[in-house]
């Protein structure tokens, strides 16, 4: 059985690198801190994750204003999106957001 990076699948991005989770269910604060660092790696994973887009920075308020709505973490009102926090061997950090179907 193959799992989506948020329920502790791998994650592989362009280059190779694996990434590990390290933090689950991310509150809305968090998220909107990330999207907002202009060195922040932010990934959605579409379709429970099996889809991945990597956002750029054009993207991002865009992104804010759908996860404002439909955020199912915590200080979230429901929704699609649940956010991740992934580490590589570098320690560098990624956001990931999980739309469900």
């Amino acid at each position: 059985m193959i799992l989506s990076p948020g329920s502790g699948g791998p994650l592989v991005d362009p280059d190779g690198n694996a990434w590990s989770m390290s933090r689950r269910r991310l509150d809305l604060r968090v998220v909107r801190r990330a999207l907002r660092s202009e060195s922040a790696i932010v990934v959605v994973g579409e379709s429970n994750g099996f889809d991945l887009h990597w956002v750029t920075s054009e993207q991002r308020p865009g992104l804010w204003e759908q996860l404002r709505r439909s955020y199912q973490g915590p200080g979230g009102t429901g929704g699609d999106y649940m956010g991740y926090e992934f580490v590589d061997n570098s320690g560098a950090r990624m956001l990931y957001l999980e739309k469900g179907c």
